[in-house]
This record gives structure tokens, C-alpha cells and sequence, in this order.
């Protein structure tokens, strides 16, 4: 199968991203633990923001077949290329107002998967998110919170339609108390979390990876 997007119909096991690190001890614990994903926001307004040379310092260590990715807000294609030549990040992560058509050519142009979030409300148009989640690596789904991730904020996993959710990746205040309840209702493809895991903002708390990767696996 290709990615995020397309899932073979099977029990796979469910994927985990934790995101929003700016510490080595938080990553070095959560690799420790066999996390999938390691994600670093590159928004400047954002309190977990890291900058591309703090990126490679981070990652120096992390070890093959970790996933190494890049949120994004509202960036423009050469400020992408620009962080992308410093960093060791492989998926890109557009988690701002860009559009479907944007996520595609950002995929064309850098050559790397591309998962686009899409923030949860009464007109999300799930046809159109049908439409492109083959398309794109993944579709991630967020709360439609005033920040642009990281807010700690959930939604109604009711409104996910039945036949996308085993494609997608579930995100928007996820907890240690709450995942296994959304893993056993939505099934998704990959869980992605980043307050819920903190002592506070960009500092993650060992024993909640440590429970949340156990509930998810459990």
C-alpha cells in the first residue's frame, strides 16, 4: 500500500505520531518507547515552535525507520524548500489553511509525502476530503480550534464518515484517557498527539507517552 491514505483491509495496528518536541530527553524517551512519528512545529506564533537548525540538532540521533515530520503553517513553497534543506524531516505536514491544490503540488515539488489536516466543523466537505485522501500521503483530522494545532481541543468523531475512517489520522485532544475509546470507535489509520502528552507546552510528561502508547497497542 502507498501511505497514510490507503489502508489494505486488515487489523493493522494502529500508527502513532507524537509531535510538537524541543527537547532531546522527550525524544530519546519517545523512541525508546517505539513511536512511529516525531513531529516538530515550524510555526513561529506557535509555543512548541522549533527553528530548522534546532530541527537537526534534535534529530541528530533519531534512528532509522523513526518518522521524522514537519508542521507546517500557511508556508509558502520556498520557505518549505528552504527548511527541508536543513533538516532531516521526510513528511511534510501542511496544518494550516492551505489548499487541497497546494498540498498536491507541495508533494510533486518536493518529493516527500504530504498530509494535510483538515480542522473539523459542521461544513467540513467530506466528499472532497474522499476525493484527495488517496491522493496525499494522509488526511489528518483536527479540531477547528482558533490555533492551528496543539490546542488540546476534540470533536465529534461521529461526524467522520464510516467509510474514511480507517484511512485517516485522528487528532484533536487526545489523551491517555480518551485513545483507546477513539481507536475501538473510529479505528483510524494513525493517532496523533501533542498537549495531551505534556507537562506543558513542548515539554512532554515520560509516564503519559509511556500510558498513551500502551492504551493504543493494549
Amino acid at each position: 500500500f502507498t501511505g497514510f491514505g490507503t489502508q489494505i483491509e486488515t487489523n493493522m495496528r494502529t500508527r502513532v505520531k507524537f509531535c510538537g518536541f524541543t527537547r532531546e530527553p522527550d525524544i530519546q524517551i519517545a523512541v525508546a518507547l517505539g513511536v512511529d512519528a516525531l513531529g516538530f512545529v515550524l510555526y513561529e506564533k506557535s509555543p512548541r515552535y522549533v527553528s530548522a537548525e534546532r530541527v537537526a540538532q534534535l534529530c541528530a540521533h533519531v534512528p532509522a525507520f523513526v518518522n521524522i515530520v514537519g508542521l507546517f503553517v500557511n508556508s509558502t513553497v520556498p520557505q518549505i524548500t528552504r527548511i527541508l534543506s536543513k533538516t532531516p524531516i521526510s513528511t511534510i505536514q501542511l496544518h494550516g489553511d492551505e489548499s487541497w491544490n497546494f498540498a498536491l503540488n507541495v508533494k510533486k515539488i518536493m518529493q516527500r509525502p504530504v498530509i494535510k489536516a483538515v480542522r473539523v466543523n459542521p461544513q467540513t466537505d467530506w466528499d472532497e476530503v474522499a476525493h484527495y485522501l488517496d491522493q496525499l500521503s494522509g488526511v489528518l483530522l483536527d479540531a477547528d480550534s482558533s490555533v492551528y494545532g496543539g490546542s488540546g481541543d476534540g470533536f465529534d468523531w461521529g461526524h467522520i464518515p464510516s467509510e474514511l475512517r480507517g484511512k485517516i489520522i485522528l487528532s484533536g485532544g487526545l489523551s491517555v484517557d480518551n485513545v483507546k475509546n477513539a481507536i475501538d470507535t473510529v479505528a483510524p489509520y494513525a493517532v496523533d498527539v501533542s498537549s495531551g502528552i505534556e507537562l506543558s507546552k513542548g515539554v512532554k510528561d515520560a509516564e503519559k507517552m509511556r500510558l498513551f502508547l500502551e492504551r493504543v497497542r493494549g
